[in-house]
């Protein structure tokens, strides 16, 4: 029916100041998914629409994921969906989402994100172009967005409080980012949660990604030693 990709973090060249306010910029890290994810539309230089929901459309987050997919991989045009600091319409909304080839949604908080889509209406047009065809991607709270459950972490000072949030689903199961990030306790608290509620999914590593297309499945990664793995 339609394409996802789901990405579970990494860099695409962040700039950023030291302790001295000298600029650098991060390291390069998810471009051989980037460069898959423009393959994918069929198209040799699509069109880009940033959704910076999560990160309240910081202005700043927008123009690294610009350079990454306007400079250096030749896409044609790269246009932002700012949901927070523009007052659009249902209808603002739903051209400027069919009007696009590939949706990118950058990390941040997934609960307030998903707030603010179901408040306007975004989740539904979201649908309609992931039925038109549309390559929807993301990066941590635009990967656990897409499926049916993503976990509090970020929102919870403890993890004996761990419970799982309903996300889009759009892809059936559960998501979780950056998992080599997590500690071993952080890992076995979200395998009993999931094996409580009898729920699987999948666990993205930082440069790695999964791909869902129609009835397809396919793990890719941009970093030697990370991956996607099912859970529990």
């Amino acid at each position: 029916m339609g394409t996802i990709v789901a990405i579970g973090g990494g860099e695409m060249g962040r700039i950023l100041e030291d302790t001295n306010g000298v600029e650098y910029q991060t390291s390069i890290e998810t471009t051989h998914i980037d460069s898959a994810i423009i393959r994918l539309t069929q198209k040799a230089h699509p069109k880009v629409l940033f959704v910076g929901t999560a990160s309240h459309d910081n202005p700043a987050y927008a123009d690294t994921v610009r350079r990454q997919y306007l400079n250096r991989l030749g896409c044609a045009s790269f246009e932002i969906l700012n949901l927070e600091t523009e007052d659009l319409s249902y209808d603002d909304i739903l051209k400027k989402v069919m009007e696009t080839d590939i949706i990118y949604v950058g990390g941040g908080d997934t609960t307030y994100m998903l707030k603010v889509w179901r408040e306007k209406g975004v989740d539904e047009i979201l649908r309609k172009a992931y039925q038109k065809g549309t390559v929807l991607s993301g990066l941590s709270a635009g990967a656990i967005c897409w499926f049916d459950w993503y976990d509090n972490m970020d929102d919870v000072e403890t993890l004996d409080e761990l419970a799982l949030v309903p996300g889009l689903s759009f892809i059936k199961g559960f998501c979780v980012p950056h998992y080599e990030e997590l500690s071993e306790e952080e890992k076995e608290k979200i395998n009993f949660l999931l094996k409580g509620k009898g729920i699987s999914g999948w666990a993205l590593d930082n440069c790695s990604a999964i791909i869902f297309q129609d009835s397809k499945m396919e793990i890719i990664s941009s970093e030697d030693g990370r991956t996607t793995r099912k859970i529990p």
